[in-house]
Parts: C-alpha cells; structure tokens; sequence
C-alpha cells in the first residue's frame, strides 16, 4: 500500500507541496493548484484523509487523526459535517464535484465523463437537513440561480442517519 501523501493545514487551508500534488489533481480533479502548491477545500481535504491518500499535519508538524481535522476545520464552518457527509456521497457516486456558489448552493456536480475544463458542472447541489424548514421565497431564489448559471438543480436532504436522498427540481415560479 502506497503511503499517503503529506499535506499541511495553515492558516485553516490544507495545502500539499511537493511530488504527486498536481497527479492527485489530475486523477480526481481535487482543490486548486496555486503555482507549485495544491490548495483543498474542507471536505475534500476530509475525504481523502478518510480514504488514506493523504495525511495532515499541522504547523508543528504533528499529525492529525480525522476527528482532530474535523474540529479544528468546524471552527469556521458549524455545518462542515453535512457538506463533507454530502460531498462524500457525491464522490462514492462517482461525481466531480467542486464548491457551489454559497447560500446553500453547496456544490457543482459534473455529470460522469464529463472533461473538466472542457465543459461546464451539470448540477447544482442544494443540502437541506430533514426537519428544517425553508421558504418557498428562498427555494424559488435558489431555483433561480440554478436556472441562470444554466444548472440543474438538485436537493439533498439529509435524515438523522446521515442518509440522503436526491430530488431534482423543476423551475419554481409563483
């Protein structure tokens, strides 16, 4: 088995320098590159940590466990667990997806096949925990901006099991 490649959380960014960064980014379409660096998002960081191809360490140079990771990225982000329980079920489904475009918006989702940079997300994933409530002034607005970034949307919710279940919405006018 391969040893995960190392990647370092500064300034609550995760970033991996250094051989196989751009590799891991062309294999599964993960973060951003930034010149010679590879900048992760949260989930994506917390996705390939839960799959062993990368370990993070802090500043002083100690290894974090997931659980620690998890803390210390939901300092900044409380719903950091529902995006990456999302994001992950994406991914297992076998999408590419990358972050949304906020305001529940989580994430853009390429159809399977798609060539990255070649043609643009398919969806939009809107997350909505099972029990919250939501407009249908907000819903419409969301369904909006899917319509006008020419996207389809889509609406996970997620049960208290951290089950999801997809729905995809039609245009919503009143």
């Amino acid at each position: 088995m391969l040893e995960p490649m190392r990647a370092i959380l500064m300034d609550n960014k995760v970033v991996l320098i250094g051989p196989g960064h751009e590799e891991l980014h062309r294999q599964g379409y993960f973060g951003e590159l930034e010149g010679e660096k590879l900048i992760l998002s949260d989930v994506e960081a917390l996705f390939l940590m839960d799959k062993e191809k990368i370990a993070i360490m802090d500043e002083s140079g100690r290894i974090l466990s997931f659980k620690d990771l998890v803390y210390k990225l939901s300092e900044k982000n409380e719903n950091l667990w529902l995006k990456y329980l999302l994001y992950s079920d994406l991914r297992r489904r076998g999408y590419i997806v990358k972050e949304g475009y906020g305001g529940g918006l989580e994430f853009r989702v390429y159809r399977r096949g798609a060539i990255i940079g070649k043609e643009p997300a398919k969806y939009l994933v809107y997350g909505l925990v099972e029990g919250k409530t939501i407009s249908i002034s907000e819903l419409r607005n969301i369904s909006n901006r899917a319509k006008l970034s020419n996207k389809d949307l889509i609406i996970a919710v997620i049960d208290r099991q951290g089950e999801i279940t997809y729905y995809e919405a039609l245009e919503i006018s009143l």
